[in-house]
């Protein structure tokens, strides 16, 4: 399981706590999730996938997160 926390630290630091919250629900409701305390591996990479879609350094911090996720150090 991944913890919704690991998706807010990854942005907090660029975008502030409110700014990552914002991203990261966004994604969330857009992959068809819903928002809870952690998600499964498979969950957790559909997320994943809609943060790479966006442009600039979100996307590209997806990108490490679903390395984690795929080598299971989330």
């Amino acid at each position: 399981m991944i913890l919704l926390e690991k998706f807010y630290s990854a942005y907090t630091q660029s975008l502030g706590i409110e700014g990552s919250q914002k991203v990261v629900k966004e994604a969330i409701s857009e992959a068809g999730l819903t928002l809870k305390k952690e998600y499964s591996k498979e969950e957790a990479k559909k997320l994943c996938e809609v943060l790479k879609s966006k442009p600039g350094f979100v996307g590209i911090i997806a990108g490490f997160l679903m390395a984690r996720v795929i080598l299971d150090k989330a």
